[in-house]
């Protein structure tokens, strides 16, 4: 009986493969093979699959029952549906006018024209074997690349080196160290024209302003206070903040002000200047007569054509207006 007991063994649980856990060794698969079991699938994304996979096949036949029409639009005038014909669809059905469009395999580029390319782009890198592109080596130039080695003679030699071990980069790079150290001393050599006296950096010059700034604010605290007293009397419901700001601003007029009278002391006098020596008008008129004076027979004595006028040194009838500040565009006569 004991031994009988030995020899049977106790159904323990067996565990179950899963993708991506410990359980497996394999970590490459191919796309035929399938790793889930129809358990592991959530029931509602079987059903999105089936609906989309029903969605993809198109109706052609009309089978199918339509979808749900969301329109509101109730008069016929403005919308109407179509109606379908049978005989007519049937027909077309038959002729293959209804068929799916089948989109043909595009013949872009051949296989040579490809492998060609792939050459070209492993030149241009200088990266030795395609691998990412087909998997096969191709043996470059070097790690220059194509642009360096031109074909042709009228092709520029433009060096776009991707490595910074050879002789010419070494060069290339203490080259440009130069030119950049050299640049950088110029920048920062101080200029024998400028004034070491009287020259201030621009942090002294803040630190001034605030300095100045906050003398003045304790030289007159007491004025302050007192705008404040007065302004809590008039406005008894403002916040603290708000008074110290109307104090800070009535403050800030009196000093404008204060500093107005020491610089302009002459009140009644402005110092603006006289507009009426530089804009004044010079413009003149001039009177003619464009007709002439001569003998009339309808009046039996000498007189203007233009204006009938008796009077041989009378006004001109016409003006015009000259201006002797107008700019002359006319030039200079030649002789």
């Amino acid at each position: 009986m004991e031994a009988s007991s030995a020899s049977t063994k106790h159904a323990f649980l067996q565990r179950r493969f899963q993708v991506g856990s410990a359980n497996s060794d394999k970590v490459n698969y191919s796309l035929a093979e399938k790793f889930f079991h129809n358990k592991d699938v959530k029931p509602e994304v079987v059903e999105a699959k089936k609906a989309v996979t029903k969605k993809k096949q198109a109706n052609i036949l009309g089978t199918e029952p339509q979808e749900w029409n969301e329109s509101t639009i109730a008069n016929p005038k403005v919308q109407k549906d179509p109606t379908v014909d049978l005989k007519r669809q049937l027909l077309k059905v038959r002729a293959g006018l209804m068929d799916e469009y089948v989109i043909k395999p595009s013949k872009f580029h051949s296989d040579e024209q490809i492998a060609e390319r792939y050459k070209f782009i492993v030149s241009v890198t200088g990266q030795g074997p395609i691998g990412k592109l087909c998997g096969k080596w191709f043996n470059t130039v070097d790690e220059r690349g194509l642009a360096k080695h031109c074909i042709a003679e009228q092709w520029p030699d433009w060096n776009q080196s991707h490595s910074c071990h050879t002789k010419d980069d070494v060069k290339e790079a203490q080259r440009v160290f130069e030119r950049k150290e050299t640049r950088r001393k110029r920048d920062h050599a101080k200029d024998d024209r400028l004034n070491t006296l009287e020259y201030v950096c621009p942090m002294q010059a803040v630190a001034n302003v605030n300095d100045c700034l906050r003398e003045r604010k304790i030289d007159f605290q007491d004025l302050k206070e007192q705008f404040q007293r007065e302004l809590k009397v008039e406005f008894p419901q403002a916040s603290e903040e708000r008074l110290q700001a109307m104090a800070q601003r009535l403050l800030n007029e009196k000093l404008l002000a204060d500093e107005k009278i020491a610089r302009f002391p002459i009140q009644h006098e402005n110092f603006r200047p006289n507009l009426a020596l530089t804009t004044q008008d010079r413009r003149y008129k001039e009177y003619s007569h464009p007709g002439t004076f001569a003998w009339m027979e309808s009046e039996k004595g000498y007189g203007w054509s233009c204006c009938m006028n008796f009077d041989s040194e009378a006004r001109g009838c016409e003006c015009k207006v000259v201006n002797p500040d107008s700019w002359c565009t006319l030039g200079f006569e030649r002789g």
